[in-house]
């Protein structure tokens, strides 16, 4: 099987989890980093920039016929695109005629939050495509309705290579809630919430001293943390802190399975897939309202230690004998893609 990726290459961007397990797999990859190509292009000056943001050229058409060029190349079985913000529609439907097309969106193509998880290419695109993988299983049952094309549910996981999981016994316990993203309204608004409710948050990411939160009661801003100190804040915090984007409500995100997966203590808002993937009030913790957010927070807080460490066990526990590695993501994906093309 041939597959012709289109995504990031970087090492925060979830494509290089899929690239490494379908290639041991088996699958031979062609990887064209066209969201690479478009940041460093508008990233290059203040030129480009300006360039960009005012739509005068945005070397979409260079990345298109990039594509096109390289899928006549490479021939491949499949072409796979991450999001597909720098793909024009008309080259898809060019593509189409002779490659079968996946799509896999980590954010949502029908709520768009920022020029960076949403734009006109993508929304446009959705019935181009010959089969979607979704995150959202609601939005797995509206590809489906709408435009009758395939769609499977593959959610968010975990590299069971890439988290630093410590034992409780050897960790030092932090007696605070912490969270660890970047800002929004919504997410500022949870926040206040609990500083004002006198719990004390430490919060970790980019662009929070932009946010009323900035020299705020209670609340404490860091910059985001490496990946190796990101995994470690994970166990060390007595709560970690959960809350959605507009496009994970009632689904849920990355954090749903890395949080458990080192034995995080975990507390999000409910939603019913998080409810099925772990057991709640045992392996994760979910408030439907924000009275009830502040009391499962103290709650968690006062547990004595030994409690505490049950429910990091639990929650490890769950995360590792249950299919939630990306290892396990990728076959769903390789096994989608043998249907695709028999």
């Amino acid at each position: 099987m041939k597959v012709l990726l289109v995504g990031s290459d970087l090492n925060v961007a979830i494509e290089r989890y899929y690239k490494k397990y379908l290639t041991e797999f088996g699958v031979e990859i062609y990887h064209y980093p066209a969201p690479d190509i478009i940041f460093n292009f508008h990233s290059k000056n203040i030129i480009n920039k300006i360039f960009f943001k005012t739509g005068i050229y945005k070397k979409y058409g260079f990345v298109n016929r990039e594509l096109i060029r390289i899928a006549e190349e490479f021939q491949p079985d499949i072409i796979w695109i991450f999001k597909g913000l720098e793909i024009f529609p008309q080259t898809l439907k060019k593509l189409r005629t002779k490659f079968r097309l996946a799509n896999f969106n980590p954010d949502h193509p029908f709520i768009i939050i920022a020029s960076s998880n949403g734009n006109r290419n993508v929304k446009n695109s959705v019935g181009l495509y010959h089969l979607h993988f979704s995150y959202h299983s609601a939005l797995v049952r509206r590809i489906w309705e709408e435009y009758k094309i395939t769609a499977v549910f593959l959610p968010f996981a975990y590299d069971r290579f890439d988290l630093e999981y410590q034992p409780p016994e050897l960790i030092v316990e932090i007696p605070k809630v912490c969270f660890q993203a970047n800002p929004d309204p919504w997410r500022v608004q949870k926040i206040k919430k609990l500083a004002d409710a006198g719990l004390v948050v430490d919060v970790y990411g980019h662009g929070w001293k932009k946010t009323a939160l900035r020299d705020y009661k209670n609340v404490n801003l860091f910059p985001i943390a490496s990946r190796n100190t990101f995994w470690l804040l994970n166990q060390e915090y007595r709560v970690q802190l959960n809350l959605f984007r507009k496009y994970n409500n009632d689904s849920h995100n990355m954090r749903t399975f890395e949080i458990p997966a080192v034995g995080g203590i975990q507390l999000s808002p409910y939603s019913t897939e998080q409810a099925d993937f772990f057991e709640e009030n045992r392996e994760i913790f979910l408030f439907r309202e924000d009275g009830q957010m502040i009391s499962m927070a103290k709650k968690l807080l006062n547990l004595s230690r030994r409690e505490a460490d049950e429910i990091r066990n639990a929650a490890r526990t769950r995360s590792i004998n249950s299919p939630y590695s990306f290892e396990d993501r990728a076959l769903t994906v390789y096994k989608s893609f043998q249907q695709l093309i028999n």
